[in-house]
């Protein structure tokens, strides 16, 4: 018998002197498209502290202008989630990360706002590795940042995650 897991837990990092505009654009793609249901999506954001609160500013209004409708929709970026119990763990993820001192940094957008499975993505700032959602895979539209301010946290991070990563 063989067991395949194809989960993951892609990482981008961006470092202090990233192009914000580029590193903005690749993360809304990567962690969003299809929802961010996809095993090579970005599952986690770590970014430099220097950089940061300009980053999760430029990521917010760059997620409120994603189009969440359903999928025959012109111009629809974010769809319903097709798993009866994906909203409720996303919820649960969202929630124990705010527990514990994240904030969902497009609230006032409606980040992580549901409407029976259709949940607007979430951008969720100030994630720690005490968190679950710094380990556990998301497969939604969730997107996660994490700040860091020496890249050896980073390494850290990548030689403690049992996910293998995607370059």
């Amino acid at each position: 018998k063989v067991f395949a897991q194809l989960a993951g837990k892609n990482m981008a990092i961006v470092l202090a002197d990233a192009d914000l505009e580029v590193a903005v654009k690749q993360v809304v793609l990567g962690a969003t498209s299809y929802n961010g249901q996809r095993c090579t999506a970005i599952k986690l954001v770590m970014v430099h502290e220097s950089i940061a609160d300009a980053f999760v500013g430029r990521l917010v209004k760059a997620v409120a202008a994603l189009k969440a409708g359903l999928p025959w929709e012109e111009g629809v970026a974010i769809t319903p989630l097709p798993e009866a119990s994906k909203p409720a763990y996303l919820e649960g993820l969202l929630g124990d990360a705010v527990s514990k001192g994240a904030s969902v940094a497009n609230a006032k957008e409606g980040g992580g706002e549901l409407r029976g499975a259709l949940m607007t993505p979430a951008v969720v700032d100030g994630v720690t590795p005490a968190m679950r959602l710094f380990e556990e895979e998301q497969f939604g539209p969730v997107v996660p940042v994490a700040r860091f301010s020496n890249i050896k946290e980073v390494h850290e991070a990548l030689r403690k995650s049992w996910n293998g990563q995607q370059a």
